[in-house]
């Protein structure tokens, strides 16, 4: 039964990606994101009808979807994008990886909804990344950065970057943090098994951003990360105390 759940999500999500992509590619270019962003959120959320794959989405309190945040949610999975784009409340673009986009076809996807390229090899080109992101912000459009910067390896949260909180503290933009939950179980890291689950996507509750400057930014990071992992099911508690004391012999050494 796994070889055939996993050959079928493979060959419908590809099929379907391929006209998703090429189609709202021409579509950003013409009319631009904000436009766009509805029926790009609508189509992707058939995807995941396809792949057998159940999302429940869930506010720890209601999202205002007038205004711009700067989203900062637990990275699990290459689907993230694709569940972000499905099913964040408001238009926003994600700091991706620059070699992202040199990706044939979805690379120009993302250029066309300009996403915003980063270098993590390079601080100076790093900082420019998030003043980008600091000036679609003003201009309304919210922001997702995942503070971990990778993919988890481990399955729990790692070490966050301190940059998106830097940036973060000088964006003048509330936070909302956000877990995902369940995406190991549709594709397990560094394999090609696919299987129906359920996913859960929680939106937690909004950090305003006159409580960030009333904070250290190791305090902002603490916070985050506390609210992330009360977020995400597919943590326990006991794992996640003995993972903490990985990362804290980590910084020791």
């Amino acid at each position: 039964m796994k070889y055939v759940a996993t050959f079928y999500i493979w060959i419908v999500s590809s099929i379907y990606l391929f006209w998703f992509i090429n189609y709202f590619t021409y579509k950003f270019k013409k009319h631009g994101p904000e436009k766009m962003f509805y029926k790009a959120s609508k189509a992707l959320r058939r995807l995941f009808k396809l792949m057998f794959v159940k999302v429940i989405v869930i506010e720890e309190e209601p999202i205002d979807r007038t205004k711009p945040y700067i989203f900062m949610p637990n990275h699990v999975s290459f689907i993230d994008a694709f569940l972000f784009g499905a099913y964040l409340p408001v238009c926003g673009n994600s700091i991706e990886a620059d070699r992202n986009f040199k990706w044939p076809l979805y690379g120009k996807m993302i250029t066309a909804y300009e996403q915003i390229p980063i270098n993590r090899n390079n601080i100076r080109s790093s900082i420019k990344t998030f003043e980008v992101a600091k000036e679609r912000l003003k201009k309304g459009r919210s922001i997702i950065v995942f503070p971990e910067g990778h993919r988890t390896k481990s399955g729990y949260l790692q070490k966050f970057k301190k940059l998106p909180f830097v940036f973060a503290y000088n964006a003048d933009a509330d936070i909302i943090p956000v877990g995902v939950s369940g995406m190991l179980k549709l594709n397990p890291r560094n394999s090609i098994w696919m299987r129906p689950t359920t996913i859960i996507l929680r939106y937690g509750k909004v950090i305003k951003k006159e409580e960030i400057k009333d904070m250290k930014v190791e305090d902002l990071m603490n916070l985050v990360r506390k609210q992330i992992i009360d977020l995400v099911d597919d943590y326990t508690e006991d794992d996640i105390i003995a993972y903490e004391k990985t990362l804290e012999t980590i910084d020791a050494k």
